[in-house]
Formats: C-alpha cells, sequence, structure tokens
C-alpha cells in the first residue's frame, strides 16, 4: 500500500510539473543550420526547407489577407529567443496567413519563427538594392518585453533559494 501511494505521489509531481511547461517549437524538421545570408545564397538548394529563425521587428504591413513582418535576424539562444547583442545574419520577410495586430508585433520588438522558405524579394533598403529571403510562418513566438530594474540603493544584495526556473 506504501508503495502505491508513493507511486501516486511521484506520477502526479510529474504530471503537475509538466503541465506547467510550455511547448517549444516543433524543430524535427528545421534546416538549424541555414541563416537567412546562407538561403540567398543557396536558394536553389534550400527552397521549401524549414528554418528557425529569430530576430528584431523592423517593420509590418497588413495586408488584405495576410500580414508581413521585415525582421533583422539574429542568432537564437537555447530558448529560440533572439541574441540581439550578436552579429546580424542579415533581413528576411516573415509571412503570415492571418491577421497579426502591429501594436503588438511593434518596431524593435523580439520574435522567432518556424517557417518554410518561399521565395526570394528584391527590395531596398535606404537607397540600396536588397534580396529578401521569404518564410512562410508555421510557428511564432513575440518574446515579452524585458524592462530594466534599477535600484537606489547602493548595498550589495544577496538572494539564496531553491526554486524552479521556466523561461516562457
Amino acid at each position: 500500500m506504501k508503495h502505491n501511494i508513493k507511486l501516486f505521489f511521484i506520477f502526479g509531481f510529474i504530471f503537475i510539473i509538466s503541465a506547467c511547461a510550455t511547448p517549444a517549437f516543433n524543430t524535427t524538421h528545421v534546416n538549424k543550420t541555414l541563416t537567412p545570408n546562407s538561403a540567398i545564397n543557396s536558394f536553389s538548394l534550400t527552397k521549401n526547407q524549414y528554418v528557425l529563425w529569430g530576430g528584431t521587428l523592423l517593420s509590418g504591413i497588413n495586408l488584405k489577407d495576410s500580414t508581413e513582418l521585415e525582421i533583422l535576424a539574429y542568432p537564437l539562444d537555447d530558448y529560440s529567443e533572439p541574441i540581439e547583442n550578436s552579429k546580424s545574419f542579415g533581413r528576411f520577410i516573415a509571412i503570415d496567413s492571418g491577421y497579426l495586430e502591429l501594436g503588438e508585433y511593434a518596431k524593435d520588438r523580439q520574435i522567432s519563427f518556424v517557417g518554410q522558405l518561399v521565395e526570394l524579394r528584391k527590395g531596398k533598403v535606404g537607397d540600396s538594392d536588397y534580396v529578401y529571403p521569404v518564410i512562410a510562418i508555421q510557428q511564432i513566438k513575440l518574446w515579452p518585453i524585458e524592462k530594466d530594474i534599477y535600484y537606489d540603493d547602493p548595498d550589495v544584495r544577496f538572494h539564496f533559494g531553491v526554486g524552479i526556473f521556466h523561461r516562457y
């Protein structure tokens, strides 16, 4: 009987912990080595492949049946969040087949995508010609805005504790 109660609590604990976890991107079919710059250089070989890209949102436009976002690409960390202080991988366009609220999907927000590489599009960055790889969005993650915390008290602070950390 005691053995069954222990098993019940172990499985209950595992269930509760797993219920709190948010699902990560499904990356089973993603080409993780492909960057926006390398996609441009080898487009005939990489067209229709799935990619996991992210970066800083530069602009967006709502069209009749879709939303297009222009992104400055950065490498991603282990949580698929853009590492903004890294060297950029260039720009790309991400197209969502529905409506995205540009008040939320605003300039300078961090964003990540799983999408299918569908085309190259000629455009301009300022007065310079530019070629954008374009992805059709399959999964999207808009990262929360992190506010800097400033303390008026110059004292050194130490924090001790045990806990569970989960990144959204």
